[in-house]
């Protein structure tokens, strides 16, 4: 199959689409290595070999030195003019016809600027190419060029009286004769020669659609006329695309073009238009299609009465409808939540939910459960909820939160409640509504009616596992901060209530395990969390050990994350470097989001040595810095972030640790990607504050070129990644001119 251009990968019609049968494309690949191997080949004969590569091994796939590269290593030789000259004027033709329809390069214009020193050096040499295909490409080349005025006058040269015949303009060059006159801003002769085109005989069964698309497209720049005009256009484009001599990839790159044209220049009524009416007639769409669609009408500023009409349309189209995807189904949701529109939003859910796309995932539900979490809307949450787990759904854990938060805010207190007569949903609010409120009495009979339930309902775990969480969360740090509990004080009281509260828990636990449901991690992870927030080491340990064994769950760095900071909160930080140091002897995993949570507490509590050790072990590396004697053996480095150079340095040089704080900032420029300038400011703002200034301005004069080499270096890196990821090919792509040997002389 011959390769793709940027327009094909866009979905956008070319004219290549309509002049080259696909059957031909066996050919069309040998003729293009054949060409390549010509120009090569010529260079060698003329005695200059060492400009050309040799291919006796080429396969039928072409050389790694395109021809542009061949050409361009002539052009630049000393003796150029006589290089050039020896390269048939076929060679120089079909050379431009390969730069028209290659790939855009990185820099777009180049490919065009190179077309013109093709030409313009054959015309120099006295050897003008004579093709009108390949004239009218080197005319795409100077508008795309901006050389509009350059286009009118090279065409009213072509145009004079040639052996005392007058030359018929072909079709493709007035097209570009239209666009240069529309870009050099006089719509009114690119009409009249638009006309003259749909009226003359000559042309009558010439006209492309891609005249249309060029009127179109300069009609929307220059606004000469109005929608009305436009739209009498689009129905004779519509019906020139649905005679069968044009298939469905050039209709839909058609519709493409168009529809990308209207955005940029914002016609959204065109837009619509034009949308409609190509469904209407039998077009199909692509995805491509959809996007700009989408993005047009889905912005943050459109009307929630264009995101209607366009989902409706989309709908109410087979060929339409049969492109929506999941993505697209979360586009409509999201716009339609932020527009306050949750009626529409849930109608979009319905009809996810019947649609072949939907492979039962709730990720793109997240934003309507949040908008009812914050609206307060708990009926409405607690019935999409249950509308999706219908069908055996794994519920994500923000719709588990999303839906306890809305049950927490708009659930009401009912004065008849009766726990045991009531029914899930119930049980869930009330549940929900006096643990937020801060009735532990009442929350805990409701947490005791949902254990005896015989239920395999994700949202009651979880509800249980938050609210308790909560409950011992806000009882541990009022008795951390000497908080005198009163009758009427509100959550727990008492020790006897915190342990009524690790009993519900534990008991939710246990018939947790003994199903065989899934369920998300962070259900476990609050409750480890709230049995060491409530110093119950037994029962957090219990319940980790269960999640590793019985549901194969293995711990994460969010796990020892929540293990490090219920610690930190509830036994104190020597508690918590214990932790570290039994996870460090089993070569625990440890993201840099649990490090620092650590480090940052061993600087609170004056143990710099710690802090440095924890540090080591984060990058998998001793450092100079502390006594690594126990380090054996060292993980793979897991990369540091900015806040954890922040927080060291800042703590080294408080603790009058300066060296220390200096060697971590070196090593920040080998193990960040990139050393930002502003931990370098907080380098010499934590020397200054601790009156250290002839320090600080030394350590300004040393680090700061160093950091900005760094970050030019870090650019610098990134363009050579981008330019890697989106270089030109190695082959010019020569697919599309098996047509060029029998149109070339056509009008000559």
């Amino acid at each position: 199959m011959p390769p793709r251009t940027a327009a094909h990968s866009q979905g956008i019609a070319t004219e290549a689409d309509m002049l080259v049968d696909p059957e031909e494309a066996d050919s069309i690949e040998v003729r293009r290595h054949i060409l390549v191997r010509e120009l090569m080949t010529t260079v060698q004969q003329v005695g200059y070999a060492e400009l050309g590569e040799s291919d006796s091994d080429m396969q039928p796939s072409l050389s790694a030195m395109t021809a542009w590269d061949q050409y361009n290593k002539i052009a630049a030789h000393s003796d150029s003019a006589t290089l050039l000259g020896q390269i048939p004027i076929s060679t120089s033709s079909l050379l431009i016809c390969e730069l028209n329809f290659m790939r855009a390069p990185q820099n777009y214009h180049r490919r065009f600027e190179n077309i013109v020193q093709v030409w313009d050096s054959c015309s120099a040499q006295g050897r003008p190419i004579a093709s009108t295909a390949v004239f009218s490409m080197y005319l795409r080349a100077l508008n795309m060029l901006g050389r509009h005025q350059m286009v009118l006058s090279k065409v009213a040269r072509w145009c004079e009286p040639h052996d005392d015949k007058k030359r018929v303009l072909p079709i493709s060059m007035m097209r570009q004769l239209i666009l240069a006159y529309f870009c050099g801003n006089q719509p009114a002769k690119a009409m009249d020669l638009f006309f003259y085109i749909k009226s003359a005989p000559e042309y009558h069964q010439r006209i492309t659609p891609h005249i249309y698309a060029t009127v179109l497209r300069g009609l929307l720049q220059t606004k000469h006329l109005p929608n009305q005009d436009l739209y009498i256009l689009v129905e004779d484009l519509l019906d020139l695309l649905t005679q069968p001599a044009y298939d469905a990839g050039p209709r839909t790159g058609m519709l493409n073009e168009i529809l990308q044209a209207s955005y940029k220049f914002d016609n959204i009524a065109l837009m619509t238009y034009v949308f409609e009416r190509f469904l209407a007639r039998g077009i199909a769409i692509n995805n491509t299609t959809l996007g700009i669609m989408l993005r047009s009408s889905c912005g943050s500023n459109s009307d929630v009465r264009d995101i209607h009409s366009l989902y409706k349309t989309i709908m109410a189209s087979d060929l339409a409808r049969v492109r929506m995807s999941e993505h697209v189904f979360a586009t409509f949701i999201t716009a339609f939540v932020r527009a306050e529109r949750p009626d529409y939003a849930l109608k979009v859910v319905y009809d996810l939910l019947a649609h072949e796309c939907w492979n039962q995932g709730v990720w793109h539900l997240h934003e309507l459960f949040a908008y009812y979490a914050d609206t307060s809307m708990a009926a409405r949450a607690l019935d999409l909820f249950r509308l999706v787990d219908e069908d055996g759904v794994q519920m994500t854990w923000r719709v588990c939160t999303c839906v306890v938060s809305a049950l927490s805010r708009g659930g009401q207190i009912s004065e008849q409640f009766d726990p045991q007569s009531a029914d899930i949903d119930t049980l869930l609010t009330m549940g929900a509504v006096y643990g937020s409120e801060g009735h532990a009495d009442q929350a805990l009979d409701v947490f005791t009616e949902l254990n005896s339930r015989t239920t395999a309902d994700p949202l009651v775990f979880a509800l249980i596992a938050i609210k308790i969480h909560q409950m011992i969360s806000t009882y541990a740090e009022r008795t951390s901060t000497g908080f005198r509990f009163e009758p009427t004080s509100s959550g727990l009281r008492t020790e006897h209530e915190l342990h009524m509260a690790t009993s519900c828990l534990s008991t939710t636990m246990d018939k947790l395990f003994a199903l065989d449901m899934c369920i998300h991690q962070d259900v476990f992870h609050h409750a480890i969390s709230a049995f060491i927030l409530a110093r119950d080491n037994e029962k957090s340990q219990h319940t980790y050990d269960r999640m590793v064994q019985i549901k194969q769950m293995g711990p994460t760095s969010h796990t020892f994350n929540v293990l490090l900071r219920a610690a930190m909160r509830s036994w104190g930080v020597d508690a918590a470097f214990d932790m570290f140091e039994q996870l460090r002897a089993n070569s625990g995993p440890v993201h840099s989001i649990t490090a620092n949570v650590l480090i940052h507490g061993l600087f609170e509590a004056q143990q710099p040595d710690r802090a440095l050790d924890v540090y080591a072990y984060l990058v998998g590396r001793p450092t100079p810095l502390v006594n690594h004697t126990g380090f054996t053996e060292f993980l793979t480095p897991v990369p540091c972030d900015t806040y954890t150079f922040a927080l060291l340095i800042r703590g080294l040089v408080r603790a009058d640790l300066v060296k220390e704080a200096a060697v971590v900032f070196e090593d920040a420029f080998s193990l960040l990607p990139q050393v930002p300038r502003q931990l370098l400011e907080t380098f010499i703002s934590a020397l200054e504050e601790a009156g250290l200034f002839d320090v600080a301005a030394a350590c300004l004069k040393r680090y700061s070129k160093r950091v900005e080499c760094a970050q030019i270096e870090a650019e610098e890196l990134k363009y050579m990644l981008a330019q890697a990821n989106n270089a030109a090919p190695n082959c010019l792509p020569l697919s599309y001119f098996a047509y060029l040997p029998e149109t070339s002389h056509d009008h000559e």
